[in-house]
């Protein structure tokens, strides 16, 4: 006979045959050992449960992420595709969509800051068309030509070259580029005239720029630090986004 030692001093003697099935779990049940072959046993189900559970998800985010990865690697090798053989166009072209996008954005601001009336005609789209095209036919060309002439006056790429091209666009470029926005709203609106013009400048240029030294240098900073210089007016339109709503915000500012 086998002895098996069991708690509180207590034996049991065994016979060499087999146990009947009531014995073992009598036997289990008396030290605890039934319990916890079943919890485990649920346990063990459980987690294959949530494995099952957590593998499904994973699969079905992964069967509507994989689209969406491959129509984004697509679209960037027919973008850089674009600005190889046609960069003006493309530059062009994100420009007007970029600028388009951030006066209907402005505009969206402005009506949240004032109370609405019964003569709200929803968004000015003579005024989203009009910054669309200044994206396209001036931003864009200008930012092409502008980058070349930069690169090519300061071609390295030290601490200094990169403060040198900050500091040309903020005493050149970016000047140049707000008074033409300034005319092509008071054009939109009806109201341009020289002389409209020169005092639109005069009220809203200076600070206009100071806000622009606040934004644009570390932009200008990490283009031309980190960008390749092919990809830099894309960087520069993408930035152009948050910039240019404050912008069209000040040119269709109404004076008081």
């Amino acid at each position: 006979p086998r002895i098996l030692s069991l708690p509180f001093n207590k034996s049991l003697t065994l016979s060499s045959s087999k146990l009947e099935g009531n014995d073992i779990n009598r036997l289990l049940s008396f030290r605890g050992g039934a319990q916890e072959i079943l919890e485990e046993d649920e346990n063990i189900e459980n987690n294959n449960a949530v494995d099952s559970g957590l593998t499904g998800k994973s699969h079905n985010f992964a069967s509507v992420l994989s689209p969406l990865i491959m129509a984004t690697q697509s679209f960037g090798r027919f973008y850089s595709k674009s600005l190889s053989t046609s960069p003006v166009i493309t530059k062009s072209i994100t420009a007007g969509i970029i600028f388009g996008m951030s006066d209907y954005t402005a505009q969206l601001i402005e009506k949240d800051g004032t109370e609405k009336n019964e003569d709200d005609k929803g968004q000015d789209w003579v005024r989203i068309l009009t910054s669309t095209a200044v994206g396209l036919f001036y931003f864009g060309p200008a930012a092409h030509a502008w980058y070349d002439f930069i690169f090519k006056i300061l071609p390295a790429t030290t601490l200094v070259s990169t403060l040198q091209k900050a500091a040309l666009g903020q005493l050149l470029f970016g000047p140049s580029f707000t008074c033409i926005f300034f005319a092509t709203s008071l054009a939109q609106s009806g109201t341009f005239t020289l002389r409209n013009w020169i005092k639109k400048i005069r009220a809203d240029l200076p600070s206009a720029w100071l806000a622009g030294v606040g934004f644009w240098p570390l932009i200008d900073f990490v283009s031309y630090s980190f960008i390749p210089p092919k990809w830099i007016p894309l960087f520069i339109n993408f930035c152009s986004f948050v910039w240019t709503i404050y912008l069209s915000t000040v040119a269709n500012r109404k004076e008081k």
